[in-house]
């Protein structure tokens, strides 16, 4: 079962709310944008520049003059069939432009976007290759039409010989008449010609989100919803793979000479295109390789009829320094596509140009659009292209580039820890950020692995220093910086002030300061020197050993603040609030990486997965959204640990819960369990203990189960009832369906211990009492519906739904699946000791009850002992070194002992929870752990 999570399923808007950055300016002017914030103007400085839009700044004025003008004339804007004087003068300037540049002429085709202009030189480059085969056909009709033509005149003459050798050519045979020949020419012919064409494209590129460009878009997330198993489109990484590639696309068809008459091969070239960016953009600011420059232009000399397009939408237009980054690195551009800065950061055009050798002008038939050789945005090009010749702008882009290069690679050396790379030209620029999956912070640690740390940092950077940035889409590790060809060189130092503040407050493990704008929230900053402790993080262990995973989930803010005390600056409500902000953007990750060691000397490794949603988040999530929130977590963290080569997976809490005690994973590996037969014989264990010590004779004792219905209080109910009086199970409204089978399970046990003469409390003695005539006179079941029937009327055995009903209990086991403490102090008898185990997650029972009640003695039930592993901790656990909650125990003891198969999944049996204390004796883990009173252990699983 397939279940999508985390950012998978959000929205863009989602995915921007998440950090902060979805807010809204007001104006724009130059690299400043105005955002009205908390009923206060703020100054920012824009360094997104509109993804390559904004070379000349935002509505910069002579454009909005030219803009306002051609609206004041009332200028037609749409008479399509007509003259586009305006157009057609962009075409003619664009034109000469490009030919001062590459010294070559180009047919310019006006459209509106960057993805229609690719998409455009694709089509138009399928069409050439489509004509070139087209042609091909032709000559060949053409000249068998002139062979036949040649054999009538004498001309030309066939003997034997020349039909052998085309028997060979053709590997058919025979071949002795002409008709032979043209029917073997023409076979072998057509598969040539119905070969499909090839389109290359280098890994990391990005060239448009409509059908055709996307197929050229190497981001897999975005390309592979709609377009898989795409044969036609290969992306390159290795060079040297692709011109082996490249060679087994080439193929021939026959062709006949004369002077002397033979059989010829003419090579059919599949590879119809190659699109590539002189700079990826979205791809995370990647300059070209050189080894990438050499395939460019090995396959101009070698395959000339490639149509090679350089995609300059975003680095184009001299924001990397040159008009054309392609002819400052000399490589080809057979077709040019151009948008973005085009429209002066004002109007939304796009231009193919395509060598007008190579053009075939029926194109323009063939691909037209409804929008595009308007005026307004055709005079705001003109305009754009003026202003940039006249401001030199690219002189100013290539001076603006390498002050900030400068001043970001100082910083890079200062921290190398935070910045893996710092490249670009010009206004086009990225800051690639250094990996923290190995960062003491589990939440950093986390971001980062889920790739949007960096839109974090992006958050705090427009928050906290009003500075404006955003990661690539394709790599989003890397933060982009496209200035605008105005920047003033001043802003530098703030820019890299803001950066540096943020990177201390990383390295410092300060979580709260990056964060606290998510909740509007302000806090202060500690000296960065004081370094928080973080639970540790264990290196995998060796190859050799088994691996078992557990699931956690978090029980309360406490153990939130125990895996990252970054977190405790925040009161409650700011927790929740934050954690909201960031579980939509994340996944499960691995807290804890833990050697654990039997009696045996037996050893595993033990790979802690958590949740971040406490017991409130998650119980909330059941009942108004069906559990999806938890159980897409749960199944990716399961996932995960497959992944991590983990041989059983443990569950606990509420992870055990949403998946129906495990039973989603019947059909799956690896193997699954619920820990709740562990945690059923830790409590049982620690129970019967200490009702010796505290005073208590179970053998004339009331014992109430709360949460009897429940799969955990039902076996719970089973055991315990050989050993009291009577038994009192307490069970919420509309579980009369699961109370009827926990009572069945009891009476089965009960006549089981009858049956092979066990001894315990008078309860069991009452059932020895009544069975002992009937057993060998009437069938186990009907003995067992009986004694059912028994037990309840002589009121042995109550079923209630009121706690109240508790203050008659000397014992009382409370095991509830509820978000917060159902107990106070007028459920529990005052003038008699009472022992209470409270084996839920989160607490049943307030630790603080015993104030009031003193002759209680309260407990822990389901953690167990870990002698052979006295420093054993586990992050959020919130328990003292050496011991674990039995949930996670009876994973890592089913993994010592080798049992690698589905254990206590779905309905629990008293048979389970035997088998386990068994192998807890064998592997030295202690199951009787009582507390005292003031103990502040959480719940047990």
């Amino acid at each position: 079962m397939q279940i999508r999570l985390g950012q998978e399923v959000l929205s863009r808007e989602d995915l921007l709310d998440s950090a902060g950055l979805l807010v809204e300016f007001t104006q724009a002017k130059g690299d400043m944008l105005t955002w009205r914030k908390d009923d206060q103007q703020h100054q920012v400085l824009d360094l997104v520049g509109g993804f390559g839009s904004t070379l000349l700044g935002h509505n910069h004025p002579e454009l909005v003059q030219t803009m306002q003008q051609l609206l004041s004339a009332e200028r037609p804007m749409w008479v399509q069939g007509a003259q586009r004087p305006m157009a057609r003068q962009l075409r003619a300037v664009l034109a000469d432009k490009l030919y001062s540049e590459t010294q070559k002429q180009y047919q310019i085709i006006l459209l509106n976007t960057g993805t229609e202009a690719v998409e455009a030189a694709l089509k138009h480059a399928q069409y050439e290759y489509f004509q070139r085969l087209s042609n091909a056909q032709k000559d060949c009709a053409e000249n068998w039409r002139t062979l036949l033509v040649r054999l009538s005149s004498n001309h030309t003459l066939l003997n034997r010989d020349f039909f052998t050798e085309c028997e060979q050519l053709l590997e058919q045979e025979p071949i002795e008449t002409l008709d032979e020949l043209k029917s073997a020419i023409e076979y072998r012919n057509q598969i040539a010609f119905n070969l499909p064409s090839k389109v290359a494209a280098f890994k990391g590129a990005f060239h448009g989100k409509t059908r055709g460009s996307l197929a050229t878009t190497y981001n897999r997330d975005a390309r592979l919803p709609f377009i898989s198993n795409n044969t036609d489109t290969t992306f390159i990484n290795d060079t040297n793979a692709f011109i082996e590639k490249l060679n087994t696309w080439q193929s021939h068809y026959w062709y006949i000479e004369f002077s002397p008459v033979r059989l010829v091969k003419k090579p059919i070239n599949q590879l119809a295109a190659l699109i590539y960016e002189p700079i990826q953009g979205e791809g995370g600011v990647v300059p070209l390789s050189s080894a990438h420059i050499s395939l460019l232009q090995n396959i101009q000399t070698h395959y000339p009829d490639t149509a090679i397009i350089a995609d300059e939408i975003q680095c184009g237009l001299g924001r990397t320094g040159s008009f054309l980054e392609s002819s400052r690195l000399n490589t080809p551009n057979d077709y040019i596509t151009l948008a973005k800065s085009l429209g002066g950061g004002l109007c939304k055009i796009s231009a193919i140009a395509i060598e007008k050798s190579r053009y075939h002008k029926e194109f323009s038939m063939l691909h037209s659009t409804t929008f595009s050789d308007d005026d307004l945005s055709s005079a705001v090009a003109i305009k754009t292209l003026a202003l940039i010749d006249r401001d030199d702008i690219k002189h100013n882009a290539e001076r603006i580039g390498d002050a900030f290069l400068s001043a970001f690679s100082t910083l890079a050396k200062e921290y190398p820890d935070m910045i893996a790379h710092v490249r670009g030209r010009g206004c086009m620029l990225g800051i690639e950020l250094a990996s923290q999956a190995n960062h003491p912070s589990a939440t950093i640690a986390n971001l980062d692995s889920e790739n949007v740390l960096s839109m974090t940092l992006a958050g705090y950077l427009l928050h906290k220093h009003h500075i404006r940035v955003l990661p690539s889409l394709g790599k989003r590790k890397v933060l982009r910086m496209q200035p605008s060809g105005y920047f003033c060189l001043t802003q530098i130092p703030n820019v890299v002030s803001a950066f540096r503040t943020a990177f201390d407050l990383i390295r410092s493990h300060q979580i709260a300061p990056l964060l606290a704008h998510l909740i509007h929230s302000d806090v202060a900053v500690t000296p960065c020197n004081k370094i928080m402790n973080h639970p540790q993080r264990d290196d995998p262990i060796s190859a050799g050993i088994d691996k078992v995973a557990f699931i956690s989930h978090l029980i309360d803010l406490n153990s939130l603040n125990e895996i990252d005390p970054g977190w405790e600056v925040f009161d409650e409500y700011e927790q929740e609030e934050l954690n909201q902000h960031i579980l939509p953007v994340t996944i499960p990750s691995i807290l804890a990486r833990r050697r654990v060691t039997s009696n045996t000397g037996k050893q595993i490794e033990l790979v802690l997965f958590g949740i971040q949603m406490d017991a409130e988040s998650i119980e909330a999530d059941r009942r108004f959204n069906q559990a999806k929130v938890i159980r897409s977590q749960v199944h990716e963290a399961y996932r995960l640990a497959r992944e991590e080569g983990c041989k059983l997976v443990g569950f606990g809490g509420y992870t055990s819960i949403v998946t129906n005690n495990c039973c989603d994973f019947t059909f799956n590996t690896p193997a699954a369990t619920s820990g709740n037969a562990l945690t059923v014989a830790a409590s049982i264990n620690t129970v019967l203990s200490s009702a010796v010590r505290h005073g208590i004779d179970l053998e004339h004792a009331s014992i109430a189960i709360c949460g009897a219905a429940g799969n955990i209080g039902q076996v719970h109910s089973a055991i315990l009832a050989k050993y009291c009086q009577s038994l009192l199970l307490i069970t919420r409204s509309g579980s009369a369906n699961n109370i009827n089978k926990t009572l069945n399970i009891i009476c089965e046990n009960l006549y089981l211990a009858v049956d092979t003469q066990q001894e315990g409390g008078r309860l069991l003695k009452a059932c020895r009492d009544w069975l002992s005539p009937r057993l060998g006179n009437e069938t186990p079941s009907s003995l067992v519906k009986a004694l059912q029937r028994m037990l309840l009327a002589r009121q042995l055995i109550t079923v209630s739904e009121q706690f109240e009903t508790c203050q008659t209990a000397d014992v009382i086991v409370s095991n509830t699946s509820s978000p917060a403490a159902v107990f106070t102090p007028a459920y529990i008898a005052q003038h008699k000791p009472v022992l209470i185990s409270d084996v839920a997650v989160p607490k049943d029972v307030p630790e603080d009850i015993i104030l009031t009640r003193p002759n209680v003695k309260l407990i822990r039930g389901g953690v167990v002992n870990l002698p052979n592993n006295p420093h054993f901790t586990l992050p959020g656990m919130l328990l003292p070194s050496g011991q674990v909650y039995a949930c996670c125990g009876e994973t890592m003891l089913l993994g010592l002992a080798g049992i690698f198969s589905h254990f206590s999944m779905g309905a629990l049996t008293c048979s389970q929870v035997e088998q386990v204390q068994a192998l807890a004796a064998i592997h030295g883990f202690e199951l009787d752990q009582e507390k005292p009173q003031n103990d502040t252990l959480q719940a047990a699983s």
